[in-house]
């Protein structure tokens, strides 16, 4: 069992996501924006953090920072679905340490298929981008620098 913290400012999606993970066994802590936790992340000790990228005040990518600062070792899971371009948003997470990331809207049984992943210390080799899954859901697993790797492979 992992003690997550789940860093969500949509209510509903954050007890959703929540419960999904209660039930693969996890323990929960829910914050609902990254000043929130942030503030957690001074205080307790987490064995992963799920943070959506757009949120008010503090940002998802702050939360990644910190959390990457303080525990390096941690793994964290960046979530996105509007703001930016998505894929954008999520190579930026990515580069900012985020350790696998999935765009919204996803299959909770694919969000807890990633968490579980992750926790095992599974990462993500330069080959593994994209995992697609039969029924149309994408959970993305980006290799360090997808961007600029794809930057450097367009130039003549």
């Amino acid at each position: 069992m992992a003690r997550i913290l789940i860093v969500e400012d949509d209510a509903d999606l954050r007890v959703v996501v929540g419960r999904a993970l209660t039930r693969a066994g996890h323990s929960v802590v829910e914050a609902e924006d990254g000043a929130k936790a942030l503030d957690d992340l001074g205080a307790e000790d987490y064995d992963l953090v799920f943070t959506d990228l757009e949120m008010p005040g503090r940002t998802g990518l702050e939360v990644i920072r910190a959390s990457k600062e303080s525990r390096p070792e941690m793994p964290v899971i960046a979530t996105s679905g509007k703001g930016r371009p998505v894929a954008v948003a999520l190579d930026l997470a990515r580069r900012c340490g985020a350790d696998a990331v999935i765009a919204k809207p996803f299959k909770l049984s694919m969000m807890v298929a990633l968490t579980d992943r992750v926790l095992a210390g599974e990462r993500p080799d330069e080959a593994e981008a994209i995992e697609d899954v039969d029924d149309g859901d994408v959970m993305v697993i980006m290799p360090p620098n997808l961007l600029g790797a794809k930057l450097d492979a367009s130039d003549p």
